[in-house]
């Protein structure tokens, strides 16, 4: 009864975590740049695809330089574009109108960014520090598009600052009227805030976030068993039925999209793919944290493609081959099952952990290369997605550990499928 008990309190707790607002508002918001970061993502790597003869001729035709500045118009300045997304999907979340808390974020976070003062062509001026508009900026971009929309909802609804219209006022004229009080109160705050840390050694608001808490959740994402964790939680939480992948998804995003963005921002400035700054990132995680799915199911469904002896399995490998080299393993998870399945639990538990710290191990011993940061769209094909993320080498790496997972499933998978076998036969009960 304890144990039921203490198994209610988690799943508890993970619905919680996955039905929060804010960190949904993160996810979602993020989420919704993944355009903007596929854009630049494709006019990087098109910017810098290793062929000298290309690079030669895309540069004599001037292309060249409209890639890279595609490139810096999305994935150099995606703190602002994350700024909108993120109060609008939060807004969304209290049922209030979202279009003005998105412009109020974008405004509150150029507030609190830092100016630099630069010459340029001759002209001596103060401007906004671009660096906070990039990977540098994106969880300041975070915090102050939750803290400003919420306060908008908050004297939104809370306490009714509002201008109401009359009525047969068109809606967009009355939205707008509506929500002019609560902005400016909101905008106010924010220009207290500023105006108060310029007074402090760090200068700004966004330097303040940037030192105390972007940095530390920096070197704190970096360590491989920080994502060993996270994946290890995943698959608890897939084993007991709970969909683990949206669960961890929030974090995920947080934590690893700003690595990411600062591998591309390096790699648009010439640092070459052993030189950039993080082998972690989002980009690692769909890569590596479970090849074909949660719990590096690929592995198992080419065992049963290959190897299986029952009919159930050999239909259900059929059914699942396919779906799974484009990462989509509900049919394998639900229906072997892989849920609640005490012979497959180590298995399905431990191939994505192996499997994420083999691939780290191969990429911080120079085997294999650093990953740029492109974001791979989910449902790719598993080797053409590793192309995609860093070239052959981590095609190639992603097959190893295909391989590699298929050697842990094969002794459990074998006492599974000989059970199967002996069900169909009608040698075991399939009734407890």
């Amino acid at each position: 009864m304890k144990k039921d008990q203490m198994m209610e309190k988690v799943m508890s707790f993970a619905m919680k975590v996955q039905q929060n607002k804010y960190l949904s508002a993160i996810s979602t918001g993020l989420m919704g740049t993944l355009p903007i970061l596929m854009i630049g993502s494709i006019a990087l790597l098109l910017a810098v695809l290793p062929i000298d003869a290309y690079k030669e001729f895309i540069t004599n035709i001037g292309l060249r330089s409209f890639l890279m500045l595609t490139s810096t118009l999305t994935t150099s300045i995606i703190a602002l574009y994350s700024s909108f997304a993120i109060a609008y999907r939060l807004a969304e979340k209290f049922k209030v109108e979202p279009m003005i808390p998105g412009v109020l974020a974008v405004l509150c976070f150029f507030m609190i960014t830092p100016m630099v003062s630069a010459e340029v062509n001759g002209v001596a001026g103060s401007y906004l520090d671009t660096n906070m508009l990039g990977a540098k900026g994106l969880f300041t971009a975070m915090i102050v598009s939750l803290i400003s929309c919420r306060l908008y909802c908050y004297f939104m609804e809370g306490k009714k600052l509002t201008i109401k219209m009359p009525a047969g006022v068109p809606p967009v004229i009355a939205n707008s009227f509506a929500g002019l009080l609560p902005a400016i109160v909101v905008t106010i705050l924010f220009m207290l805030v500023a105006w108060g840390f310029s007074f402090t050694s760090y200068g700004s608001m966004a330097q303040f976030i940037y030192s105390v808490i972007s940095m530390p959740l920096e070197h704190l994402s970096s360590s491989m068993w920080s994502m060993v964790f996270i994946v290890f939680i995943q698959m608890i939480l897939w084993f007991f039925g709970l969909h683990g992948s949206l669960v961890v998804q929030s974090f995920i995003t947080a934590l690893y999209l700003p690595m990411d963005t600062a591998n591309m921002d390096a790699l648009a400035a010439g640092v070459t793919n052993s030189e950039l700054p993080n082998i972690l990132g989002k980009t690692f995680y769909s890569c590596f944290a479970g090849i074909g799915g949660a719990g590096g199911t690929l592995s198992l469904v080419i065992l049963m493609f290959i190897m299986s002896k029952s009919k159930k399995n050999k239909a259900l490998a059929n059914l699942a081959i396919v779906p799974g080299c484009f990462t989509i393993n509900e049919p394998i998870v639900f229906g072997y099952p892989l849920i609640l399945n005490p012979i497959m639990a180590i298995p399905f538990i431990t191939v994505p952990l192996i499997q994420v710290i083999v691939a780290y191990a191969s990429i911080a011993v120079g085997i294999c290369p650093r990953l740029s940061g492109v974001q791979v769209p989910f449902g790719m094909p598993v080797v053409v997605g590793g192309f995609i993320a860093g070239g052959w080498k981590i095609a190639v790496l992603q097959v190893v550990l295909v391989l590699i997972g298929i050697a842990i499933y094969y002794p459990f998978f074998k006492i599974s499928d000989k059970q199967a076998v002996a069900q169909e036969m009608g040698e075991i009960s399939t009734e407890e």
